[in-house]
């Protein structure tokens, strides 16, 4: 066999490759077929960076005669190195060795810049996606979980968790992303209420305004505060989350079954989402606080505040909806008898005390999905409904009536006092499908029978009649 022959063949078939995908293993495959058979290579391998750091790709024997090696250059940048493990054969020429370490080269860095490629496009997607979707997380939790899918999702990592601190810098929650529940219930119970700043890693991290990427934890004395050992983690990126206000949390991916190199446009991705992570989580947070401040708004209008129960103004809505619908419905009144007589002898405070007992007992008795209100002072106001499977008509409605004056007639404990109190009771059913324009006509009619209760004083319940449309 002529090895002259078969350097050219080797060089015309690698120009060849030139206009196909191709691997440095394909390379190597190439020039044992061309160069084994005249025993000049018997073997050959290539060490070159790749997505989990330095990687070796072997072919043919590993030991020979001798060895041959060759940088793998391009663009003036050193990528890895060729070697030939040469065997009985003449040699290949230098020439043969350089192009071929050059299509290596080429091979190994085209199939770089196509990753670098991948990746940036996928960091870009994932930071458009966690700004697409964080403006609409409405709370710190939604907001936690979606950064912890992203970091995961952009660095191809196996885990990945959020914790979330509140304004004195103390974790408050922790969310994971493929954590198994144990670990997931380890991460809650070592970090929920510790300091964040308890950590060095996080102390560094704060000092020098950048993520700490780790490519083998084993060898890193620095420690994340329990997430890298906790999660298992053997290597990791831990990005903390720092707002204008002030940290808010940290976010930390990585890997349990592997090491890895980290590159330099990780790093400034890993950057990019603290920033933009920071910047959803504290947004989310103020929506958060500014929902429950409303929530607590919208409830102090409608609600009693001194007993809990809805106010007259919820009791007016609902005796209007009730009156429009098809379903059978009552309206009681309910007034304290003797409830003045607690004031003025016990105190005010007592009688708060007594209203507030008197309430939780209404509550008890009414049945779902009736409603109670305190129209003010010592009046309540109950809205029995029926429907499938609730009968209610007037012996319905009278029954409630008679348990609602037992239960409040029980003595209450108040100031180290014993306090009774009864009730007159006014019964009115309401008009069905008669409108909402019936609902005062329906009040009426209940405050009329609540005061012929109240002048009976034989502790019967009279039944309003129907209030007219």
């Amino acid at each position: 066999m002529d090895p002259a022959r078969e350097h050219d063949a080797l060089l015309a078939v690698l120009l060849e490759l030139t206009a196909r995908p191709a691997t440095p293993a394909d390379v190597l495959a190439l020039a044992l077929a061309h160069l084994g058979p005249c025993g000049a290579v018997v073997g050959a391998s290539v060490r070159a960076s790749g997505e989990s750091g330095t990687e070796e790709v072997r072919a043919g024997a590993a030991t020979g005669t001798g060895e041959l090696r060759a940088p793998l250059r391009l663009g003036g940048e050193v990528l890895g190195e060729l070697t030939l493990v040469t065997g009985d054969g003449p040699a290949p020429p230098p020439h043969v060795v350089a192009v071929l370490a050059h299509h290596v080269a080429v091979v190994a860095g085209t199939r770089a810049l196509q990753r670098e490629r991948a990746f940036d496009a996928t960091a870009a997607d994932a930071v458009r996606r966690l700004f697409e979707e964080g403006v609409r997380a409405t709370s710190v939790g939604q907001a936690a979980r979606l950064l912890a899918r992203v970091t995961a999702d952009v660095f191809g990592t196996e885990r990945a968790a959020v914790h979330v601190t509140d304004a004195d810098g103390v974790i408050r929650t922790v969310y994971g992303v493929g954590v198994p529940d144990a670990v997931a219930a380890e991460l809650e119970r070592s970090l929920v209420g510790r300091r964040a700043d308890a950590s060095p890693v996080w102390r560094r991290a704060e000092h020098e305004l950048c993520s700490v990427l780790s490519g083998d934890a084993s060898r890193d004395p620095r420690r994340t505060g329990g997430f890298a050992q906790v999660m298992g983690l053997r290597s990791y990126a831990a990005m903390p989350l720092l707002s204008a206000t002030g940290p808010v949390g940290m976010a930390v991916c990585g890997d349990v079954s592997r090491t890895r190199a980290w590159t330099s446009r990780e790093r400034e991705v890993a950057r990019r989402l603290a920033l933009q992570g920071a910047l959803v989580v504290d947004s989310a947070r103020m929506r958060q606080a500014e929902r429950a401040h409303l929530d607590e708004v919208t409830a102090l209008a409608h609600t009693d505040a001194l007993t809990g129960l809805a106010n007259r103004r919820v009791l007016l809505d609902a005796l209007a909806g009730a009156c429009e619908g098809d379903d059978p419905a009552a309206l009681l009144l309910v007034d304290l008898d003797g409830f003045k007589h607690v004031n003025d002898t016990l105190g005010h405070q007592a009688g708060d005390v007594l209203l507030q007992q008197v309430a939780s007992r209404l509550r008890a008795v009414v049945p779902a999905p009736g409603l109670v209100a305190r129209l003010g002072g010592d009046e309540f106001a109950v809205l029995l409904r029926g429907g499938p499977g609730r009968a209610l008509d007037a012996g319905a409605a009278l029954a409630v009536a008679r348990r609602l004056e037992r239960v409040v007639a029980e003595p209450v404990r108040v100031e180290g006092a014993e306090a009774r109190v009864g009730a007159s009771i006014g019964v009115a059913p309401l008009p069905v499908g008669a409108g909402a324009a019936a609902g005062p006509g329906v009040l009426r009619a209940a405050d009329e029978a609540m005061y012929r209760s109240k002048r009976a004083r034989a502790g019967r319940v009279p039944a309003g009649a129907p209030a007219a449309g």
